[in-house]
């Protein structure tokens, strides 16, 4: 048989035809490198160039398209606000000109699952992957916000309303927001923020569900260091490391403090009204079923509870460098000021310390006092009028040292609503040597403890922000104390003034009833000075009865 010569010749054109076909796809990859890369980061600057009417700037090392694996790769991006534009456009069209402009740097920017068909016609993308390393983003409030609030996915409309993100990575990054262009700090900044997030979906139905927080069906974060400057530039706060965890329902925060920035004299001059300065450290914060849903919808905090441990508080005052002007602050006040809503349903601190140093007005000497291994618990910690009423207040329960030597428990029930500042308390004291209240009485009341002793005692008193009303009762032996001239000490020499104390020496109902065996019962009466705070207020009570117990004037 003869064979045919067209065989050989349609293998040979199939063979030069796959080829031509390979080599056409091989060009046109290294046609996609050349110049879809550079098409594509032109297109991108473009975009948002035209998209912010010219208020921000892209600049980027590259861009890197993968049309396959459907990935754009972005190395060293800074997105870049321009002042004199977003002015310029404020003047010409407000409703146009964002209230705040961002700063964005960031070492790379990865996006896979991308379809670009469906970009192209800017419609919602579901992504694979959204990945931003070392990002630095400064904010800056350029205006006051006068918009209605809106949820993000509305207030970013389209192509971001609809998005979907299978997971959200963003490494080692940092945030500052600044008031003012002008300011020189930032008002609040956090660093080596790290977040992960899945299941990301940015619309309606995401942000109503209780099952996400910030769109998201689940989320880490963890922050290096935060930090927070207070309104008036007296207090920064700042915290070391902060995780937080949405499947655990669990935040924890290390190392808070409540750091004063000025002496106490010049925090005076600027509030116009003599300051108390505070220094607050707590090594240790742990919440625990937090309400994250909540506080992504509508900023409300709500957390079953908390746990602080080994806070230090210190606090000085001195009443003579200006006259005090403002009402002191009630527990009630600080609740009703809040911004936002609060439920916490247990607080619970453990060893906790405290001292307070005061000069008191026209007191001779600086004064002080100390609280120690205190333990409290407070709960249904709320400004939900559902929750709160006099029938259901907040109650707390605290226990500790007092200078360190004397026990002292009360429990404090607080209608944290009610108007007129209406709340109880009640407690017991425990035995100890009175002559410990010796430096906090001596310079502002005039009253010296010479000797004595206090088997036991007991209180009870209702109190609104005006006056309050109670009794007390101790039970003591052998007490002696020395009332002081107050102008006279003034003036005295220290030598002068401790020798006062002991020729001024007058014994006041020494003993309790019965030979010491019974306690002796005095009433609480005291209109209270509307300047001293919560803690001062319950002082005073407390050494009003002290002072009818004894027989001594008030």
């Amino acid at each position: 048989m003869k064979k045919s010569h067209s065989e050989p010749f349609s293998r040979k054109w199939y063979w030069w035809a796959l080829g031509s076909i390979l080599l056409l796809v091989l060009l046109a990859l290294v046609a996609i490198h050349l110049y879809l890369n550079p098409w594509a980061e032109k297109k991108l600057k473009a975009q948002i160039y035209q998209k912010t009417h010219g208020v921000y700037t892209l600049y980027t090392k590259s861009v890197r398209v993968s049309l396959l694996s459907g990935s754009v790769t972005i190395d060293s991006l800074h997105l870049k606000p321009n002042l004199a534009v977003w002015r310029t456009l404020d003047k010409q069209n407000p409703a146009q000109a964002a209230a705040s402009l961002a700063d964005l740097h960031a070492a790379k920017l990865h996006i896979s699952g991308l379809q670009f068909i469906q970009l192209f016609q800017e419609k919602p993308q579901t992504l694979t992957l959204v990945e931003l390393e070392t990002p630095v983003l400064r904010l800056t409030q350029m205006k006051q916000d006068t918009s209605p609030p809106k949820p993000l996915h509305e207030k970013w409309g389209p192509p971001f309303q609809g998005l979907k993100i299978g997971r959200i990575r963003v490494q080692n990054g940092a945030v500052s927001f600044k008031e003012k262009p002008t300011q020189k700090r930032a008002l609040y900044s956090v660093a080596g923020l790290s977040v992960q997030g899945w299941g990301v979906e940015m619309d309606s139905a995401a942000f109503q569900d209780t099952a996400r927080a910030f769109y998201m069906r689940e989320f880490t974060a963890n922050a290096r260091e935060t930090s927070y400057y207070l309104g008036n530039g007296n207090y920064v706060v700042k915290s070391g490391a902060i995780q937080a965890d949405s499947k655990t329902r669990e935040a924890t925060l290390a190392k808070l403090q409540l750091v004063p920035l000025r002496s106490a004299a010049a925090m005076s001059k600027v509030i116009g009204e003599a300051a108390t300065r505070l220094r607050v450290q707590i090594p240790a914060v742990r919440m625990r079923q937090v309400d994250f849903h909540t506080l992504s919808r509508s900023s409300n905090v709500h957390i079953g509870a908390v746990l602080v441990q080994e806070p230090n508080v210190s606090a000085y005052k001195n009443d003579n460098y200006l006259p005090t002007k403002k009402e002191g602050k009630l527990p009630h006040d600080f609740i009703r000021q809040l911004p936002t809503g609060v439920n916490i349903r247990k607080v619970q601190v453990k060893d906790l310390y405290v001292r307070y140093d005061e000069i008191a007005a026209n007191a001779f000497k600086p004064g002080y006092v100390t609280g120690s291994h205190i333990n409290f618990t407070l709960t249904n910690l709320t400004n939900d009028r559902r929750l709160m009423s006099r029938k259901t207040p907040a109650i707390l329960k605290v226990s500790g040292l007092l200078m360190g030597k004397a026990f002292l428990q009360a429990t404090v029930r607080l209608p944290l609503l009610d108007p007129s500042g209406y709340h109880t308390m009640q407690g017991t004291i425990g035995r100890g040597n009175p002559a410990i209240l010796n430096p906090i009485i001596e310079p502002s009341m005039f009253v010296s403890v010479k000797s004595g002793f206090l088997q036991k005692g007991s209180f009870a008193m209702e109190l609104t922000r005006v006056s309050a009303s109670g009794s007390l009762q101790l039970q003591y032996d052998e007490f002696q104390i020395s009332l002081l001239n107050e102008e006279k000490e003034k003036k005295q020499s220290l030598g002068k003034k401790l020798k006062s104390l002991v020729t001024n020496k007058i014994v006041l109902k020494s003993e309790s009833e019965k030979d010491g065996k019974a306690p002796r019962h005095g009433e609480i009466k005291f209109q209270r000075r509307r300047e001293r705070s919560f803690l001062t207020y319950w002082k005073d009570c407390l050494a009003n009865g002290v002072l009818s117990v004894i027989g001594a004037p008030k």
